[in-house]
């Protein structure tokens, strides 16, 4: 071999080394293996202030593996707001959807994709809607128009909407007479649930995903609230980990995607469905969604 293309081999170890070097002293501070801390929501099953959920589930999963940082607990509006900071190079998240704006960091492939709104309503309004019980899937429109006669609907300030759902709501929160109020909650979707229980507070509806349904029955089980299906809801969205675009942030979820195919996803899925309301067509749903993930075709309806 010549002297010419020893040097050149030697050059790219080299320089292979180097990198891997400043790599792995990313990850071998005396505080942290991961330079990040890791974010989740504050939205039951996915996170909560007593650490159970399933964001802490994949967080202890990455920690494990070696991504050791703290966990911060964060509501959705923080979470949207900092998502979108370029300059906010502090955290990965554990999961969450793909967020507008966000070209200076990398997502995962999808972790799980969930299953589009429901709303949690009053019995009075549960019969008007339903027509005494009859159906189980009922138009947003609808639920709109009820406030302009009955109590407040609530929303999760912060958490966008997706779909022909966020276009009605949109649109009919700009009529005169109808009642739709954005609340930053403490405990996040039960906060709104537990409000809406409550006799003597204006409020005969709120917008929740069906999971957390399930949450806030098992913690109140004295609730007089029903759950409806949306005829709109036909939108889902992935749950991606995303860390700040780096050569730290990069290798990580790498490392996440790998422990993803790996049974993480199919962990992470399983304690969703568990989760979710034990309504047949909602748990078909939720397999139906998933689908998508194994060719890589799901798309994220707030980027795509």
């Amino acid at each position: 071999m010549n002297i010419s293309i020893q040097y050149k081999i030697i050059k790219k170890l080299v320089s292979s080394s180097v990198s891997a070097l400043i790599l792995l002293a990313l990850f071998t501070t005396s505080h942290a293996d991961s330079p990040y801390s890791w974010y989740t929501f504050n939205i039951p099953p996915f996170g909560s202030v007593d650490g159970r959920g399933i964001g802490y589930v994949l967080v202890h999963a990455y920690i494990e593996a070696g991504l050791k940082n703290k966990v911060v607990l964060t509501n959705p509006a923080r979470w949207f707001k900092e998502m979108q900071d370029a300059s906010n190079t502090t955290f990965c998240t554990s999961g969450s959807w793909k967020v507008p704006n966000t070209g200076h960091r990398v997502y995962s492939n999808s972790i799980i994709n969930t299953v589009d709104y429901g709303v949690a309503v009053r019995p009075t309004l549960y019969r008007k809607l339903s027509n005494n019980g009859k159906l189980r899937t009922v138009s947003i429109s609808d639920v709109i128009s009820a406030t302009i006669t009955s109590g407040q609907m609530l929303i999760l300030n912060g958490r966008p909407v997706f779909g022909e759902m966020h276009k009605i709501i949109k649109q009919r929160n700009k009529e005169a007479g109808t009642n739709i109020e954005y609340m930053t909650a403490s405990e996040g979707p039960v906060s709104l649930l537990r409000i809406a229980n409550t006799a003597s507070r204006d409020v005969d509806s709120a917008l929740i995903f069906p999971e957390e349904f399930s949450i806030f029955a098992n913690e109140y089980p004295h609730h007089s609230l029903e759950y409806l299906a949306l005829s709109e809801g036909t939108s889902f969205a992935p749950i991606r980990a995303s860390c700040p675009d780096t050569e730290a942030g990069r290798f990580i979820i790498a490392k996440i995607n790998s422990m993803l195919d790996n049974g993480l996803r199919k962990q992470a899925f399983n304690l969703f469905l568990e989760a979710l309301p034990n309504i047949v067509e909602i748990k078909r749903q939720a397999r139906l969604n998933q689908l998508c993930i194994k060719d890589h075709s799901c798309k994220d309806p707030l980027t795509d």
